[in-house]
């Protein structure tokens, strides 16, 4: 699964980069994760950033575990479920993340986290959908992140991964025009971006943490601290 990422590249250059600005305050993220609020770019308004919760879930679950079906969603079950179309159709959305976090296991229960970022560390286009709630008399916008099976650069890490879509794949998952065919074809794509992963501190796991360091190159080890030669 992928249950964090960062949104950290300078305001200015995401407005430039997605053609869209930011009417709310933008925070750059580096430990974004289920139930915060982030921002998205909908097919309905390209225009502009909107700031929707990651994950399909209603605020009397907020402090439980979430399931990953509530916030990633595999290019297998979005083809598959006709519950799914819907949104397919018209509520599909762009997510931007500049990197995003993977646990690669190294022995039974134990694993370390990875960055995942592009080597240009331009920001990456996320496919996602997105839906809108009636969460205890309140409209809520919600998205989920699809994430599709790893490519060979990714399959040491972790068995999924984003996904990502190129500048052509952009426009056509963002206009309203395009054929349900069309849509099957893009989700089957993988980029070959040019990535690069680095180790970095297990305290990613703790959602009270989000500052730059977490990104910071660290010395490979698992969730309780102790120390391996793998990478």
């Amino acid at each position: 699964m992928i249950d964090r990422y960062t949104l950290s590249t300078h305001k200015e250059v995401l407005e430039k980069h997605f053609s869209a600005a930011f009417k709310d305050e933008f925070i750059p993220r580096y430990n974004a994760a289920p139930t915060q609020d982030l921002p998205v770019i909908t097919q309905d308004n390209t225009a502009h950033f909107q700031y929707f919760k990651w994950g399909l879930i209603s605020n009397w679950a907020n402090n439980k575990k979430m399931s990953p079906k509530l916030f990633n969603l595999d290019t297998e079950t979005l083809s598959k479920k006709a519950s799914h179309q819907k949104s397919l159709k018209s509520h599909r959305c762009l997510i931007p993340i500049d990197g995003f976090y993977v646990w690669k296991p190294f022995a039974k229960k134990k694993a370390i986290p990875y960055f995942i970022s592009r080597k240009d560390k331009k920001p990456l286009a996320i496919a996602g959908i997105w839906e809108e709630k009636d969460d205890f008399n309140e409209e809520v916008d919600f998205f989920t992140m699809i994430t599709q099976h790893s490519d060979k650069r990714m399959t040491p890490y972790q068995e999924n991964m984003p996904l990502c879509l190129g500048e052509k794949e952009i426009i056509s998952w963002m206009n309203a025009g395009t054929t349900a065919l069309e849509i099957e074809e893009i989700i089957k794509v993988t980029h070959l971006w040019p990535l690069t992963a680095h180790p970095v501190s297990p305290l990613i796991a703790n959602l009270e943490k989000d500052s730059p360091s977490l990104i910071k190159h660290s010395q490979p080890s698992d969730q309780h601290g102790n120390y391996t030669l793998f990478q």
